[in-house]
């Protein structure tokens, strides 16, 4: 690991380069998606659609609302609380990002 952080600290993950490759993009919306200030208006949003279920060839079908994803830009910063496999996660994207102590 890159990153010699103590498990429990808070980390403060900013995305230096443009992302590329669909894994790191996936890897940093999961992390970001820890942080509350990144989460919470897509919450927010999602709460205002409610599964639609109705009758679909004898079956009861759900509608449900499309998943949101975090915007993963150059310059997007975020808060995240330091764990074992948090720490691994952002060692594999770490050519991308620059991590500090919050």
């Amino acid at each position: 690991m890159p990153f010699e952080f103590k498990t429990g600290t808070s980390l403060k993950v900013t995305i230096n380069k443009a992302v590329k490759r669909e894994a790191a993009r996936k890897t940093l919306e999961r992390l970001f998606l820890a942080d509350k200030a990144v989460s919470g208006p897509i919450a927010a949003r999602e709460k205002n659609f409610a599964d639609k279920p109705k009758r679909r060839g004898g079956r009861i079908w759900t509608k449900r609302p499309n998943k949101v994803h975090p915007d993963i830009v150059q310059g997007k910063v975020a808060t995240i609380k330091a764990t074992p496999q948090v720490l691994k996660d952002l060692g594999s994207v770490a050519d991308i990002i620059e991590v500090t102590a919050a």
